[in-house]
């Protein structure tokens, strides 16, 4: 995939983590993510054992990063 910004080929990945991937309207500074109400997950994860991840693509030369989910 190209960089749909600066045109550099971009690297195939995932966003991971070890708790959940949220969507907020504004940053939790005070709680964990899946306390706010309004928070969005976005992605399921299959069984407890494995941690939740988005695949992704990323440029690193203007450090953007492109996901679906």
């Amino acid at each position: 995939m190209v960089c749909p910004d600066c045109g550099a080929e971009m690297e195939n990945g995932a966003l991971q983590s070890s708790h959940g991937i949220y969507w907020l309207d504004q940053a939790a500074k005070y709680c964990p993510p899946q306390w706010v109400k309004s928070a969005e997950g976005l992605c399921d994860v299959d069984n407890l054992m494995q941690s939740p991840y988005i695949p992704a693509s990323r440029c690193p030369r203007c450090r953007k990063i492109i996901f679906s989910y």
